[in-house]
């Protein structure tokens, strides 16, 4: 399968996304937010997610989390493989930054039946929790219960992350996953959306402009202004 670089990334899932999903298409607000806010993100890890269009709905997974057992993305990328029969379009998704408003980076298509099997038989079990807050983190054992109204010292809770028992195997795992997707030849995503919705996307109106040769413009006959000075 090819890949797909430096391109505008949410109107590219977007329009996969009405390809392909028939209910509950407003998902893709949360995916909108979720990859606009990672386009800020200083850590490359905290800017690849895996993304899937269903026929009724969207997922968008930070994919570090998803190689981990027990987490809520791994749970969800893995539960349409093995709880039902959907047709799943999926994507890796490698942020790059920000171009005149836009979030713009590299898409990866999955075989998800494949992929999603991979994730399964690969992940690593977590062996904590990290409890992030507006200034600082604590850490928990996995599996006991998070309390984000608890007060702390470290102000607002904002989120929890799985630590895997080995984070040096799931760095190595993920470096993998990058290789094999860089080795992926690159693609044309207009030619990939077309395939998808058996439509041809018209060009704008300034791309059809700047196609179209430049016409002469016919040559007028002089005329005399009003202070008899010739025009052309």
């Amino acid at each position: 399968m090819p890949k797909f670089e430096q391109i505008d990334l949410l109107d590219s899932l977007e329009r996969i996304m009405q390809s392909h999903t028939k209910h509950y298409q407003s998902d893709f607000d949360i995916d909108r937010e979720i990859l606009t806010d990672a386009a800020q993100k200083a850590v490359a890890e905290d800017r690849r997610y895996l993304w899937m269009a269903r026929s009724s709905g969207t997922w968008c997974l930070r994919e570090r989390d998803t190689f981990i057992k027990d987490s809520r993305e791994h749970n969800t990328w893995c539960f349409y493989g093995e709880q039902s029969s959907d047709k799943i379009l999926a994507y890796a998704v490698e942020i790059t930054g920000m171009e005149n408003g836009k979030v713009m980076g590299n898409l990866y298509p999955l075989d998800y039946e494949k992929h999603f099997q991979h994730v399964r038989d690969s992940s690593l079990p977590s062996g904590t929790v990290k409890l992030v807050y507006e200034h600082g983190e604590q850490i928990q054992k996995a599996g006991q219960p998070i309390h984000p109204e608890k007060e702390t010292p470290f102000g607002k809770f904002l989120r929890f992350e799985n630590v895997p028992n080995d984070p040096e195997k799931l760095d190595s795992l993920l470096y993998e996953e990058r290789r094999s997707r860089a080795a992926m030849r690159p693609g044309s995503i207009e030619k990939h959306i077309e395939r998808l919705t058996g439509r041809t996307r018209k060009p704008s109106i300034r791309s059809q402009l700047k196609a179209e040769p430049e016409k002469k413009q016919p040559v007028k006959p002089a005329t005399r202004s009003k202070n008899n000075d010739l025009e052309v």
